[in-house]
């Protein structure tokens, strides 16, 4: 069998191919976005994810380390891609694996302070100006050792 490529999809597409029709409403599937982690070695680096929806949707994130680095980091939703937010994951330590907001499972990542808020899923607004408008992912305050990783969010539309 021969794999046809026709390259990334736009984000119309994608909506277009996760809809669906039946029932009483329309179905959305979730979809994921991964955004590879802005350079660790960087005081105070970013990485950030803003909504890019015209309506709210409800997400999460976690963060995966393929490489372990020195520093904490915090997770939370924020506005407009800045700040630092820490009410998914608070004082994070950059130890390979995956680190989950909240609980999962009954569990709760150990190399973290759980947020303020200790949820797993935020309603985020829609993408452009906005409060609560994206997921915010900050290193610590000071200059981090080189951790290579991800952040991942996973979201589908609220309203």
């Amino acid at each position: 069998m021969k794999a046809i490529v026709i390259g990334d999809p736009t984000p119309e597409s994608v909506r277009k191919m996760s809809q669906g029709s039946g029932g009483t409403g329309t179905y959305f599937n979730f979809l994921s976005v991964r955004i590879p982690l802005v350079a660790a070695s960087t005081a105070n680096g970013t990485t950030n994810w803003v909504n890019p929806e015209t309506g709210t949707v409800l997400a999460t994130a976690f963060v995966v380390f393929t490489t372990a680095g020195t520093g904490t980091f915090d997770l939370g939703r924020g506005t407009d891609g800045t700040g630092n937010a820490n009410n998914m994951i608070d004082g994070g330590t950059m130890t390979v694996g995956a680190h989950f907001p909240g609980t999962v499972l009954g569990t709760v990542d150990a190399s973290s302070t759980i947020g303020v808020e200790n949820r797993i899923y935020f309603l985020v607004g829609p993408g452009g100006t906005g409060t609560n408008n994206s997921i915010n992912l900050t290193h610590s305050d000071t200059p981090t050792g080189a951790g290579v990783g991800a952040l991942l969010v996973t979201y589908a539309l609220a309203v």
